[in-house]
């Protein structure tokens, strides 16, 4: 028996064999909902109105016969249901028209109970067999529905990158169908707020799409090699305005940062003719572009930064790291960092002219500092020199831009000087850095706003005071500042709001929202649980 009851129509111009085939279809099976009618018209409309999956006509009726209603229920699209002849007719020419207009098998009236079953059981079989083929192809669908976006990104990052077979840029030119012009645009978001880079991603994508969409089509997912860039695809529309595009572009990715209080940049490849499939070059170009950001990190458009072909690093001669060398070690006998930074300045203005590549400077960079250690390195630890070095190599690597790279480079150098010399100076400061914070734990204070009250630039005065609380800035702060509402909590009967103040949130959905992170509760759960 079927696991799913079905709706069986019964058609017979003559009432007494209509209704006895109804009768014994009911009685056999009673779950059944069982319609009848007394031609095709009326069955045409019934299959057409109601859930009927298996259909036993007579042929010969007026008005409509039953292979013209066979016929009319293919046409209308009803290639599903299940039609049995029940005629009195045996003729050869009655068989060929049936299977041509798609019956599915034939009764010879009179209807015996035992044909009746057998031929109700095959059709439950092939009725059961097709929609455990419609579920499973059901939910391939969703899979490959569900999993498309991603292996849409995956082929067009392959693509882009020139590592796509010719079948598969068949595959994607004939799923979007994409003609004419396109380029490819990279884009990036800086100083992501608390949402994180996955989400902020998500939002770019959409405000991208949505502000080129009267101009191109377009294809946007994150660089296969960094969560925090883009890169758009783009297919130009007849006749677009590339030009009012890109000035649009640039309007609506500015109110988004002045709405989000974030950086955003993007930069254009070279144009490509989408008939040719080939757009490594576009992107090529605009991955050469995104390190542009590392010399004018201020630029949101970097296709204006006007460059010629990239430039290799200047050499180093031998002389000038030997003199850059013998600068660090005067420095460091001498606990004075400001003459090797000048001539570090120098030799980097020297060695960045055309904008090299950056990870090319980066590494340059680490040689030769790693040289100066090594010359400097007059009886000191393992532990010592392993730890300098990793902080070095550290610093230097995830420098964001020149000046950063400049900032670094310096706080490092004064940091091994005042190690070497006692600490005493930092420690020193960090102490009173410690005393301030606790005393002015209810003002807006940044890393920029205590570094300058210490008269320290903010590169250096992270790093010095990682190195100190073993904690970044923000990661103290936060940390600090919980402490302090946990003891107001447990200790006053001070309210939530007033506490939220106390510790340096004007926002007190904020504050809920760091506190309940970070405390494992709501402030109010705190304070009845612990007080």
């Amino acid at each position: 028996m079927s696991s799913i009851p079905l709706g069986v129509l019964v058609v017979d111009d003559e009432t007494r064999q209509r209704r006895g085939l109804a009768a014994m279809v009911r009685e056999l099976r009673p779950e059944y909902e069982v319609w009848e009618a007394k031609n095709g018209k009326e069955a045409l409309t019934l299959s057409l109105s109601q859930p009927i999956q298996l259909v036993f006509t007579d042929i010969q009726m007026p008005i409509m016969n039953g292979l013209e209603y066979l016929q009319q229920l293919r046409i209308s699209g009803q290639g599903e249901t299940k039609v049995i002849l029940v005629t009195v007719y045996q003729e050869f020419s009655y068989a060929q028209q049936a299977v041509r207009y798609g019956a599915n098998d034939y009764l010879v009236k009179p209807v015996q109970s035992q044909q009746l079953i057998e031929v109700i059981q095959q059709m439950e079989q092939v009725i059961e067999q097709e929609q455990e083929a419609l579920s499973s192809n059901q939910t391939v669908l969703n899979q490959i529905e569900q999993s498309m976006p991603a292996f849409v990104e995956h082929l067009f990052s392959r693509w882009v990158t020139d590592q796509l077979q010719p079948h598969e840029k068949s595959l994607l030119k004939s799923h979007f169908g994409w003609q004419g012009r396109g380029e490819v645009l990279a884009l990036g978001v800086c100083a992501f707020p608390a949402e994180g880079a996955i989400e902020w991603n998500s939002i770019l994508r959409n405000t991208v799409l949505e502000l080129l969409h009267p101009w191109a089509a377009a294809v946007v997912f994150p660089f296969e090699t960094s969560i925090e860039h883009l890169v758009a695809v783009v297919n130009w529309k007849d006749g677009a305005d590339v030009a009012e595009a890109n000035r649009n572009l640039q309007v609506g990715l500015e109110k988004m940062e002045q709405q989000r209080s974030i950086s955003s940049w993007f930069a254009w490849g070279q144009p490509f003719d989408f008939d040719e499939m080939q757009i490594s070059e576009s992107y090529e170009q605009a991955n050469r572009l995104i390190s542009l950001r590392f010399y004018e990190p201020h630029v949101r458009c970097l296709n204006l930064v006007v460059i010629e072909d990239e430039q290799p690093i200047q050499e180093v001669s031998t002389s000038e790291q030997i003199s850059i060398l013998k600068f660090i070690e005067s420095a460091i006998s001498g606990e004075e960092t400001n003459q090797p930074m000048h001539k570090v300045q120098d030799l980097m203005r020297r060695m960045t002219q055309g904008y090299p590549a950056p990870e090319a400077l980066k590494t340059q960079w680490i040689q030769l500092l790693t040289g100066s250690l090594q010359r400097v390195n007059l009886g000191w630890s393992e532990e010592f020199y392993l730890r300098h070095s990793e902080q070095m190599n550290h610093a230097v690597a995830e420098a964001a831009s020149l000046s950063n790279l400049q900032d670094r480079i310096s706080a490092w150098l004064k940091e091994l000087i005042h190690e070497l010399h006692g600490g005493t100076k930092s420690e020193h400061i960090m102490k009173k850095c410690k005393d301030f914070l606790d005393t002015h734990l209810h003002e807006e204070l940044s890393l920029d706003i205590v570094a300058r009250h210490f008269y320290y630039n903010a590169s250096y005065f992270s790093i010095l005071f990682k190195n100190h609380f073993g904690l970044s800035f923000t990661e103290y702060m936060v940390k600090l500042r919980m402490q302090k509402a946990q003891h107001l909590l447990l200790h006053t009967d001070a309210k939530v709001a007033e506490i939220s103040r106390q510790v340096g949130y004007k926002d007190i959905k904020y504050f809920f929202k760091v506190f309940k992170k970070n405390v494992m509760h709501t402030p109010e759960q705190f304070r009845r649980k612990f007080k």
